[in-house]
């Protein structure tokens, strides 16, 4: 297997699945940071209907991921719970082994899922609720807006959001 994806397996691996957390100020930037790349890419594909928050990036540009790199996929995942969280590692995955195989638009769009990885990392979780999304204890439709390219780029540093959450983590 290729290092890009190797190190995504350890990043999933490395998430503590049992901790969970609601409403910090951090998965706003997240969730805010995640739609805006999504919106991004879905613009590149020049997709305008069913720009769904939960995507597999690999579908959409019309690849498959060999047999034995869906075995280590779904193996990786054995502790990650949850539909729409286990989806989302599982493109997160197929989509980091693109990256390392060169795939050109894999690697236009490295970053596309490290907003939301980065969500599940700190404790948030997504669920569906009677046709909404709730990410992080944050409510939103299941569909990515157009609009949402148009937002300014968020700070997702690790020391950026350590700081917005630090009230909260200082309880």
């Amino acid at each position: 297997m290729n290092k890009v994806f190797e190190e995504a397996k350890c990043i999933i691996q490395n998430i503590d699945w049992s901790h969970i957390e609601f409403k910090r100020p951090s998965y706003y930037v997240l969730l805010s940071e995640h739609l805006r790349r999504s919106s991004l890419f879905y613009d590149y594909l020049h997709k305008d209907s069913m720009r769904t928050i939960v995507f597999n990036a690999m579908e959409l540009i019309d690849m498959r991921l060999p047999e034995k790199v869906l075995e280590k996929c779904m193996e990786s995942l054995q502790n990650v719970e949850g539909i729409f969280v286990r989806e989302v590692c599982r493109h997160y995955l197929e989509w980091a082994y693109l990256i390392g195989e060169g795939v050109p638009i894999a690697v236009q769009f490295k970053e596309l899922y490290l907003p939301i990885i980065k969500l599940f990392e700190r404790g948030g979780r997504i669920q569906y609720d009677k046709g909404l999304l709730i990410i992080g204890g944050l409510t939103c439709s299941r569909f990515v807006s157009s609009e949402s390219s148009l937002f300014e780029p968020e700070d997702i540093s690790d020391s950026h959001l350590d700081e917005l959450d630090k009230d909260v983590l200082n309880r």
